[in-house]
């Protein structure tokens, strides 16, 4: 009798130490995904490219400048096929969700502006509809088309631009020619400083088995001083602070 009282109990203290090991390997589990995120994706963020520039809008009047200052950020988001991925899988889309400033900036105002063209010179010249805040949807073709916000199934590229109105007026009747850098803006009485901002998205990569993975990306705009060039450049490809999750 004693002794199959203690076969019981070593049964139970065996049963609760698998039972206390499995769970502590979930919850490391739980952990492990949590800080690294899907590690072998059929797709991934491959780079981003960013444009910032600084711009005007030409008013007609009797001075001899009349300029209506703005700042623009022109995205280009590179969905790539992951290699080292088994799967065959292809994009359903890839859609860029909660937009928002996490950094708002001092002067201007911040809208995010869709491609109306495939044209790089025009891109987002008659661009007008505001998405900030909004939800955009580039739904997967055989080949990129910016214009009707497509990418191609097997992975390709997405655009958006962020665009900073209402930085303020620059009218004069006299002086050189000016300069699109800033200098421009110190004529309008504004700093770089002033036009820092840092907008946040989530990108979802949906594909055609309905496999959504969701990673949060940052964005500092614009990207560098426009001391020198009115035009400055970044590629990003260094992603180990976007963690992708599946998502509903």
């Amino acid at each position: 009798m004693e002794k199959e009282v203690k076969r019981r109990i070593i049964k139970k203290y065996i049963f609760i130490s698998f039972l206390l090991i499995a769970i502590i390997m979930s919850i490391l589990l739980m952990v492990k995904y949590n800080v690294e995120g899907e590690t072998n994706m059929p797709f991934k963020l491959s780079k981003i490219i960013i444009k910032s520039s600084v711009d005007a809008q030409s008013n007609e009047s009797e001075n001899l400048w009349d300029l209506d200052l703005m700042q623009n950020n022109d995205v280009y988001i590179y969905i790539e096929k992951n290699k080292n991925a088994s799967s065959e899988e292809k994009i359903k889309s890839v859609k860029i969700e909660r937009m928002t400033l996490v950094s708002k900036n001092k002067v201007g105002n911040i809208q995010v502006l869709l491609p109306t063209s495939n044209n790089i010179k025009t891109l987002f010249k008659d661009s007008t509809a505001d998405y900030l805040n909004k939800s955009i949807e580039y739904t997967a073709s055989t080949l990129d088309n910016l214009e009707r916000q497509e990418i191609c199934q097997d992975g390709g590229m997405l655009a958006i631009r962020v665009s900073n109105n209402g930085l303020g007026k620059y009218v004069a009747n006299e002086g050189d020619e000016i300069q699109y850098n800033a200098s421009l803006l110190e004529k309008a009485g504004i700093t770089e400083e002033d036009i820092k901002f840092t907008l946040e998205m989530d990108l979802i990569i949906q594909t055609e088995d309905d496999n959504k993975y969701k990673g949060t990306v940052s964005l500092d705009l614009p990207v560098d001083s426009f001391k020198n060039s009115g035009i400055v450049d970044k590629e990003i490809t260094d992603f180990s602070n976007v963690i992708f999750k599946r998502s509903e």
